[in-house]
Parts: structure tokens; sequence; C-alpha cells
């Protein structure tokens, strides 16, 4: 037979990967999920990032965004790109996925609030927990005023990987 005239067993394999290819460009529905996690980029706290989210009955059920500070990201004047884009992620995950709380994890010794405190960053114990805490009630406030129809919780969490709810 020539090479030249496809065989049956050929034109079915054609069509089947037509088909197939057709199929892959169907979009997705897109699913709802509860919550837009927003964590620090510190590789020492990655995996217990997810451990925590999963503790909180949240396996497969959030979106994440990592920002160098979390929590400061969001208001911090010393990285407005970053507020920019803290505050854009919000309202992307609402928009495609339909969240409805933003949760924020920080966490101790964090490299971005030295950064962003300089001189008056609180490095340590009861100091450090009161400086997160008044940046996390800082992006509640933004939250409520630009979201107000989204719950809010915030944690700090220490470098071995225990968390403490703030806010």
């Amino acid at each position: 037979m020539c090479e030249c005239h496809p065989t049956r067993r050929g034109l079915l394999g054609l069509t089947l990967g037509a088909a197939g290819a057709s199929l892959l460009s169907i979009p997705a529905q897109a699913k709802e999920v509860t919550a837009l996690a927003i964590t620090c980029i510190d590789y020492r706290l990655v995996d217990d990032t997810v451990r925590f989210f999963h503790t909180r009955q949240l396996f497969r059920d959030y979106d994440q965004v990592s920002l160098a500070g979390a929590a400061l990201a969001g208001v911090s004047p010393k990285f407005p790109s970053s507020n920019a884009a803290f505050w854009d992620h919000v309202g992307i995950a609402k928009q495609l996925h339909n969240i409805r709380k933003v949760v924020v994890v920080d966490h101790r010794d964090c490299g971005a609030y030295k950064v962003a405190f300089g001189e008056d960053f609180q490095g340590d114990g009861m100091a450090e927990a009161a400086q997160h805490k008044a940046v996390m009630e800082q992006v509640q406030a933004k939250l409520a005023e630009l979201h107000p129809d989204l719950s809010y919780e915030a944690y700090l969490m220490t470098v071995d990987g225990e968390a403490e709810r703030l806010v």
C-alpha cells in the first residue's frame, strides 16, 4: 500500500488525537475556595505553612500568595509594589474563586519587618508580637474598607512552625 494514503487505523488515531486536543482547550470550571492565604516568602516556613492550613481544615480549599512580610506587604509604605500586589490578589481570588476570608500568616524573625522598621524593629517576645499585631490590624481595617464582605484571620508563626492567632 502507498504511504501517501492514510490507513483506517491512522485516520482513527488522527480523529482521537483531534478530539483529545479539543477537550484540552475547554476551560475547567473554576472551583470556589474558602480562603486566600497570604504568607511570607521565607523558605524556612514553607512546609509549616502548608501544615498550618491543613490543620485549619483548608486542604485544597485556599488560594495562596507569598509576599515578603505577609501582612506587612499590604500596608507598609516601604513596599508600595507589594501593597498593590497584596490587594490585587485579594480582588482576583474573590473574583475567580469567590473566597470568603483572608488568612494572613506572619512569622517571627522576619527579614521584611527588619527592613521596614529598621532600628524600630521589635525583634523578640511580646514587643515583636505587638508590632506584628499592629500591622495585622492595619490590614484588617483596610480589608474592611475595600472588601467588607470578607472575614479576616491573622496569625504569628514561630520559626519552628507553631502559630497563634493575633487578630
